[in-house]
């Protein structure tokens, strides 16, 4: 079976269109979204509604983003006032029909293919469904710790924007962001995970139309616009 792997979106309808083109070509069986859909880019209705139409889709779990929608922003104490006004005007746009679905989503999933078993999360969890610190270029060692417990053949995520993919007895695969390139060079990041006598991951980066959403940022003019573009797309 083959899967086309993608986490954190954030609001990038126009990258999420290209990568889902690309797995189209790539004749991928089903996909699944390591959570954060939603938050920093400009299209929160288009973004969630594209997700909630994957034909294909295999599961999607809830990231922090979604949990500052579903719980809000209280949730997390350390936020900045830009931030959380972002947040709010983002929630704003978004009509109430896509709230049953982000309220839908779980923290985890397990999903079993081939014989395989494949754990599904944002990141890794504590005792009270709350998103563990981490670091953006971890060890093996430190992932295998706050992934321990987990047994799956394999373990998928995202949260931290930056890719990285350990083996040992398992395979861990953070892909990288879809939505938030962390430059302007349009590059939308994403994998394809193949399950037949092996298990196999195959790592995507997909050309999109950054110039187009840096653009509609600018026009839109929203909260921490000038913020996101510097730190998630290398602009300002």
């Amino acid at each position: 079976m083959k899967i086309g792997i993608i986490t954190d979106i954030h609001n990038n309808s126009v990258a999420l269109e290209a990568v889902l083109a690309r797995f189209s070509q790539e004749n991928c069986d089903g996909v699944i979204c390591c959570g954060d859909i939603i938050g920093i880019g400009p299209y929160p209705e288009e973004t969630v509604k594209i997700v909630m139409n994957i034909p294909n889709l295999m599961t999607c779990v809830k990231g922090n983003h979604e949990s500052y929608f579903v719980e809000g922003i209280h949730i997390e104490p350390n936020m900045s006032a830009e931030e959380a006004e972002h947040h709010k005007h983002m929630h704003i746009l978004m009509s109430p029909s896509l709230k049953e679905f982000l309220c839908s989503l779980k923290f985890e999933e397990y999903l079993e293919v081939d014989g395989k078993k494949i754990y599904v999360a944002h990141y890794a969890l504590d005792e009270n469904n709350r998103f563990k610190r981490g670091t953006e270029r971890p060890t093996l060692g430190q992932v295998q710790q706050l992934f321990s417990g987990i047994e799956a053949d394999v373990i998928l995520y995202g949260h931290h924007h930056t890719k990285y993919i350990f083996r040992d007895d398992k395979l861990y695969i953070n892909c990288g962001s879809l939505g938030c390139p962390h430059s302007d060079s349009g590059i939308a990041k994403a994998g394809i995970l193949v399950i037949d006598d092996k298990i196999t991951f195959t790592e995507l980066e997909v050309q999109y139309d950054v110039v187009k959403v840096l653009a509609d940022m600018d026009e839109m003019d929203y909260s921490g616009k000038d913020t996101i573009k510097k730190i998630f797309f290398g602009r300002g």
